[in-house]
């Protein structure tokens, strides 16, 4: 199983116990996790996960001009795109009596929040408001709305669908990277604003480690996330792009950062 966790972490996924429970049990073990920490770090990538239940994911040994770029780019795309997807939830949460914030491992039912949006007016036309949804259309309905919410955030691995038959998703690992990428953001608005990578450097060293970037499963994009166990030492824990390595059984691997999910 150790090498499905290898396979895994070289095509860019977030191993968590939600998505890959097998994978993320491999990594778990002493022995596995020093294997895995062997091969990416003689290809010039390391081990890196957010705490220690946290989720794995290969990421870059060093930060360079060139990632900062682009890393400051992709912060800007997910401050857009996700943050507010991300505060329609917590604002729906509260409404059901909920603590706001969601957390690895909760469910999510698309019959739940499609009747919490209809008994709301506000809830109703916060979400048909909203432009940050992947393929809405002006025709959309409040529940066509709630469905392409749902199907985004599972494209973008923060939810694996466990229930089909009545929608159900189960948040995975890679929510609590979004979370720090959130408040890395709204920490920082006026860096990633600046022209200048020196500044967004030292906000970036004064989270427990750097961000990290990983390529979104539709069309190619960067999809910005942190990564928050680099040390304070100029290292990044930028998940890979594209990499080819010999695995511990001898063969090589071709790593490619398309999978975003958890």
């Amino acid at each position: 199983m150790l090498e499905a966790a290898l396979k895994r972490l070289a095509e860019g996924c977030f191993v968590c116990a939600v998505h890959y429970p097998e994978e993320y049990a491999a990594l778990q073990e002493a022995d596995g996790r020093a294997r895995a920490e062997a091969w990416l770090s003689a290809i010039g990538y390391r081990l890196a996960r957010l705490d220690a239940e946290g989720a794995f994911f290969m990421a870059h040994a060093v930060v360079t001009a060139d990632l900062r770029s682009r890393l400051r780019e992709e912060l800007r795309t997910v401050r857009s795109r996700l943050e507010p997807v991300v505060g329609f939830m917590e604002t729906l949460r509260q409404a059901q009596g909920r603590h706001p914030q969601i957390h690895a491992g909760d469910m999510l039912w698309e019959s739940e929040i499609s009747e919490a949006v209809r008994g709301s007016a506000l809830l109703e036309r916060r979400l048909l408001e909203m432009r940050e949804i992947g393929g809405a259309r002006v025709s959309d309905s409040a529940i066509d709305r709630v469905r392409r919410m749902l199907a985004q955030l599972q494209n973008d691995g923060y939810l694996v669908e466990t229930n089909p038959t009545n929608k159900g998703y189960r948040v995975t690992g890679k929510i609590d990277y979004l979370y720090q990428l959130i408040g890395f953001i709204a920490e920082n608005t006026a860096h990633l604003a600046d022209e200048s990578l020196g500044e967004l450097g030292s906000a970036q060293s004064r989270l427990d480690g750097a961000l990290a970037f990983d390529e979104a499963r539709t069309g190619g994009a960067a999809v910005a996330q942190p990564a928050a166990d680099a040390a304070h030492d100029g290292t990044s824990a930028t998940p890979a792009t594209t990499t080819a390595a010999a695995a511990p059984d001898g063969n090589s691997r071709e790593g490619a950062g398309g999978d975003a999910s958890a």
